[in-house]
């Protein structure tokens, strides 16, 4: 970060992007600072990731999709590429045999990586896809990517079809339009995603699906993160409990009470975080700053100076939030903290997330974090009756991250397994990692030595 010695909060530009004016104001999220990729409606609300995942590997494969991709004109192209056939039923034939081979619900199969490039995507999936890509990315690891993108193949056929796919166009897409927050989070996405590529198979089968964990770890650890305010440690996962897909829980349990009951209540404020955070980086400073970095540039300057700058926020937001017929009403509880104006800064968030939940406003912070909330209970939640959602893993997702959690060693401590599972946010309690340890023994891929987990382990399963 940059070295500040004098901090401005431009309040000219919050009028003219939250039109204050003598009928109201707008409330505004994206413009300074860019949270989330979500809007404060569903129209467009993304919670399947098959075209994310297109728009994913197009983006970091430096690639673009023009159109869609055509069925018949991609089959016609192979076997127009054969040359002479002994009659027309020989190349009716040909064609059968291309589209058994290589359609699936008119879709491409995926039996090579570059076929992946070639999955649509609406503008939201793009949308998702470069969030990820910003946040979680990085450009240095470009050419390893190209390596495996680039690399000539050996199967006749398979050449033959990928020679006839329509040419992508060339589009170089750069990081840093989303703010990463948490820099732990995209450490582990590195790490795991060098070793998912390194595995042309893997990487076919599971690219949707570490994309989906990976999305469902950065924005629950964030959800977390913001309650924290300045005094956020963003070097390390909190605790977020899951259940497995085939074990029964119940209110007493910890996955339960830690799960998605500790930050299901808490989407509710992503969009008054996303508020605050766009009001405050109205400022000289050409870079996004969260509440951290704010904080240590508040702690530089006058306490007094940066206490009216933030006040004279605060007044002006309740003199234009007209929406909101009760402001006699608000109350507020002062909190302590250690950096200059923080109190304040805790204030503006408690007051705009007071107008969202006492006026009409109150649909478009429920559709904000709609984006989170559903996208959740369609990947990683499981309805268990009267308990609600919890979060959720499967055999498979288990399978998964244990690959990645391994990596290339042919072997790692049980102890050490289910500690690295924690530094990728996935936290279990003594009741599933017993369920763990059984699929492990089911798969036989538990060696014991003893029955203590520092001398059991698990093997390789690639």
């Amino acid at each position: 970060m940059c070295e500040v010695n004098n901090f401005k909060i431009d309040l000219n530009g919050i009028r003219e992007t939250f039109k204050f004016s003598y009928n109201g104001l707008t409330n505004k999220q994206g413009v300074k600072y860019k949270l989330l990729p979500y809007a404060a409606n569903e129209k467009t609300l993304v919670a399947e990731f098959s075209g994310v995942v297109g728009a994913f590997s197009r983006i970091i494969s430096n690639k673009e999709l023009k159109g869609k991709f055509e069925v018949e004109n991609f089959i016609n192209e192979v076997a127009d590429r054969i040359g002479e056939y002994q009659d027309d039923l020989s190349k009716e034939y040909f064609k059968d045999i291309v589209k058994t081979m290589f359609i699936d619900n008119d879709n491409l199969v995926d039996f090579d990586i570059k076929t992946i490039n070639y999955i649509s995507s609406t503008s939201a999936d793009e949308k998702i896809a470069n969030f990820l890509y910003s946040t979680l990315f990085d450009e240095n690891i470009k050419s390893s990517v190209n390596k495996y993108y680039d690399r000539e193949i050996d199967n006749v056929m398979y050449k033959l079809v990928l020679d006839s796919l329509p040419e992508l166009k060339d589009k170089v897409v750069s990081t840093g339009e989303y703010k990463c927050y948490l820099p732990f989070v995209r450490d582990q996405f590195i790490k795991d995603f060098k070793f998912l590529i390194s595995q042309e198979e893997l990487y076919k089968d599971s690219l949707k699906r570490f994309l989906e964990y990976y999305y469902m770890f950065y924005v629950s650890q964030l959800v977390m993160k913001l309650e924290q305010f300045e005094k956020v440690d963003t070097t390390k996962a909190d605790k977020l409990y899951y259940t497995l897909d085939w074990e029964k829980t119940g209110k007493t349990r910890t996955a339960y009470q830690f799960g998605w009951e500790k930050i299901k209540n808490s989407t509710t404020s992503l969009f008054s975080h996303a508020v605050v955070l766009e009001m405050l980086n109205h400022n000289e400073i050409n870079e996004q700053l969260g509440y951290k970095e704010l904080a240590e540039i508040f702690n530089n300057m006058d306490e007094k100076e940066i206490e009216s700058q933030l006040n004279e926020l605060i007044d002006e937001y309740i003199r234009h939030a007209k929406h909101v017929k009760n402001w006699n009403e608000f109350k507020y509880e002062d909190r302590e903290s250690d950096a200059n104006g923080f109190n304040l800064v805790n204030k503006l968030f408690s007051v705009i997330r007071y107008q969202f939940e006492n006026s009409s406003r109150g649909r478009a912070s429920e559709a904000y974090k709609n984006w989170f909330v559903w996208f959740v209970q369609k990947n990683f939640g499981k309805r268990r009756g009267r308990l609600g959602y919890n979060l959720n893993m499967t055999e498979d997702d288990i399978i998964l991250m244990t690959k990645l959690c391994i990596n290339n060693q042919k072997k790692l401590k049980l102890n050490e397994l289910f500690k690295e599972f924690e530094l990728r946010g996935l936290f279990f309690d003594r009741d599933s990692k017993q369920k763990v340890v059984q699929l492990y023994e089911k798969l036989n891929l538990l060696e014991k030595k003893s029955d203590s987990g520092d001398a059991q382990y698990v093997k390789s399963i690639l």
